[in-house]
């Protein structure tokens, strides 16, 4: 595609891009071009359509945040997909950077409660569960700890409001860039924030074939590229520990959980 947005995989059924900081995926106000409307217009040029084009979003990405973002290209596709994620046969690795030297075990399991913020557009984590609350967890690795900053990859089991950058805020490390959330810096004008959906794989819909989508991350992050072989050795060990988790399945995360007062710490240590 010519211009900002790169196109990592298409085919009759789906549209996968690396989506740019800055850009809202879809519902744009104040006549802001939002993602959405530019992806259709690329498929009404490149294929040659007429009339109004179908693209729902099966993956969406916060405004400053950019990487992998999935489309369906169909509506029957759209149902399959989010099938598929019910299902939990989604895998997601994000990149972030934070600010502060991180403590702590470099693998472990985030387990908490969040809720909406009714006066404001951001999400909290509480140390306790509500009914309103929605359970998230949320697997991490550091790569590597420095006096003022952490990178690290995530790996979310639920897919939360703002969950990886509420998480990491509360327990005092906000996403480089991410001012909502008590972040201190700015990065590319307040238009980004270090926070990037770097893979994503899943079944295709109809094929079944395994897909691998990549995204390389933008050059403001300053990192050297990432070897993907760190990337899969990761995953593999939220793979193995996500199936030793009790009591949990995508319909009840969705609809968030209650658990038993007294084990509030929402901290995991994973040794394999």
């Amino acid at each position: 595609m010519k211009g900002e947005i790169e196109v990592i995989y298409q085919d009759k059924y789906l549209l996968v891009v690396n989506k740019p900081a800055g850009f809202v995926v879809q519902g744009a106000l104040n006549k802001e071009e939002s993602l959405l409307f530019k992806l259709k217009d690329y498929i009404k040029r490149q294929e040659n359509k007429q009339g109004k084009i179908f693209l729902a979003v099966v993956h969406r990405l916060d405004k400053p945040v950019s990487g992998v973002c999935l489309l369906a290209k169909r509506s029957k596709c759209a149902s399959k997909l989010y099938k598929l994620l019910q299902e939990d046969k989604w895998s997601k690795v994000y990149l972030a950077k934070v600010e502060g030297s991180m403590k702590g075990d470099p693998f472990g399991l985030w387990e908490d409660y969040l809720i909406r913020e009714s006066s404001k557009k951001g999400v909290k984590l509480i140390p306790y569960s509500k009914t309103e609350a929605k359970r998230a967890l949320t697997f991490y690795m550091i790569l590597e700890r420095k006096r003022d900053s952490t990178l690290l990859l995530l790996s979310p089991l639920t897919g939360r409001k703002h969950q990886l950058r509420v998480v990491l805020s509360a327990r005092g490390y906000p996403i480089l860039g991410d001012s909502l959330y008590g972040a201190r810096s700015v990065i590319q004008g307040g238009k980004a924030i270090l926070l990037h959906a770097l893979y994503l794989t899943l079944p295709h819909p109809y094929t079944q074939e395994k897909l691998e989508l990549w995204a390389e991350s933008p050059s403001y992050f300053k990192e050297n590229p990432l070897d993907k072989k760190v990337i899969l050795e990761f995953l593999n060990r939220v793979n193995i520990w996500r199936v030793r988790l009790e009591n949990v399945s995508s319909k009840d995360l969705g609809k968030g959980s209650q658990r038993r007062k007294g084990n509030c710490k929402g901290y995991h240590p994973v040794r394999s």
